[in-house]
């Protein structure tokens, strides 16, 4: 199918499904995408699935259609290549519909930044780069949940699987002209494996913002308050700021009493939240309190700043921005400022195993990562380059 003249056919009936389904299975390779809400609910409202091939593309209706197991079984056929573009949410959507994950996949956003286009580009963005074409905005706020659809509506759908394939191709010539390919399978790793969309009721609480922040017995307090959250928003079907927000569970874990009374005073959490669910937070928030010791929750370890930290992470951060120059990568692809903050404070004593970061795993040690260690072992320098006055890295004689 040509980009440049893009057509769809609007699925919504088991016949048209079924003559879908018989021409996308003879491909090799497929572009997917879904269309979804989740502003007020807890789980996607799944409202559309695009799937083009190289001839056709298809907007098939999840709402008319009661039984999709025919195109599920087309996209987790294994022979066939699935392209998305920040396929995460996606991929959450095809599991929880069909049970299984439509492998193997190549995932746009994330060989776009291994190739220097930044680290979470848009689609639109990435279509304007490669393809020189403005894909329409308009319709990027519909709601995809009303019947029916408009044609715009329907373009737009169509527009986000067409223009996949000819991305994915110059892409993947890109990643194999530059030896990354490689790459793309161990970025891809975590979207690839069914345990990573399961929801941890004992780990959710790491998510909760300033969780760092707290103690041992305080982390126990958070993570029953936490995982009770996730399940009555699982329960009830809405967003779980919509139960409480995180500021508030920050709040009630820190305290070492809680009463009704003390809840009704806090900020950020309404009188009617108390009166719903007051009881069940304060059951939530006792069972953290009597949890043994033993059974506390580890904090993560703060970084320890020795003498010299900050200097060090400077020199860290330049080593990790030429290289990146270097090899037409973001920089904080290959390492973030908190995992060099980490290198640089270890680097000051250097007890025990380096840290477990990923700058110094896989691909990234080898490009960057073994250089962080030997320049913080003296085994490189940054010098000046005296004809271009920038910096240069050089290995120690």
């Amino acid at each position: 199918m040509s980009p440049d003249a893009p057509s769809f056919v609007f699925v919504d009936t088991p016949e048209a499904l079924t003559a879908a389904c018989e021409q996308l299975r003879q491909a090799n390779i497929l572009a997917v995408d879904t269309e979804f809400h989740r502003e007020n609910t807890y789980y996607p409202r799944f409202a559309l699935l695009q799937v083009a091939s190289r001839d056709a593309c298809y907007l098939i209706d999840p709402l008319a259609l009661s039984d999709l197991s025919a195109i599920w079984d087309v996209l987790c056929d294994a022979r066939i290549l699935k392209i998305f573009h920040a396929a995460r949410q996606d991929l959450e959507i095809i599991l929880s519909e069909a049970g299984r994950l439509p492998l193997p996949l190549f995932d746009t956003q994330i060989a776009a930044a291994l190739l220097g286009f930044g680290q979470q580009i848009g689609f639109g963005n990435l279509t304007q780069r490669i393809l020189k074409k403005t894909l329409p905005k308009m319709e990027s706020l519909s709601d995809w949940m009303a019947r029916p659809l408009n044609r715009k509506q329907c373009e737009y759908a169509a527009d986000d699987v067409i223009y996949l394939l000819p991305i994915h191709r110059h892409l993947e010539e890109l990643l194999a002209a530059r030896g990354r390919t490689d790459w793309l399978d161990e970025e891809q790793a975590v979207l690839c494996d069914p345990e990573g969309y399961d929801t941890s009721l004992d780990t959710v609480f790491w998510r909760v913002k300033g969780v760092t922040r707290l103690k041992p017995q305080q982390l126990a307090v958070l993570r029953e308050l936490a995982a009770w959250r996730e399940t009555t928003a699982q329960k009830k079907d809405i967003p779980r700021r919509r139960i409480v927000a995180d500021e508030p569970l920050f709040e009630m874990a820190r305290k070492t009493s809680l009463t009704l009374a003390d809840m009704t005073r806090m900020r950020g959490l309404p009188g009617g939240v108390c009166k719903r669910f007051g009881n069940e937070l304060l059951d939530a928030w006792q069972r953290g309190m009597d949890c043994p010791k033993e059974d506390w929750p580890k904090p993560v370890p703060r970084a320890n700043h020795t003498a010299g930290t900050e200097m060090r992470q400077e020199l860290l951060d330049t080593l990790v921005r030429l290289r990146a120059e270097e090899e037409h990568i973001a920089a904080n692809i290959l390492a973030s400022r908190q995992e060099l903050a980490q290198l640089a404070s270890w680097g000051g004593n250097r007890r025990g195993k380096a840290p477990a970061i990923p700058c110094l795993r896989g691909w990234r040690r080898k490009l960057v990562g073994n250089d962080l260690l030997q320049l913080l072992n003296g085994e490189v320098s940054l010098r000046l380059d005296p004809e271009t006055a920038l910096p240069v890295i050089e290995k120690m004689r």
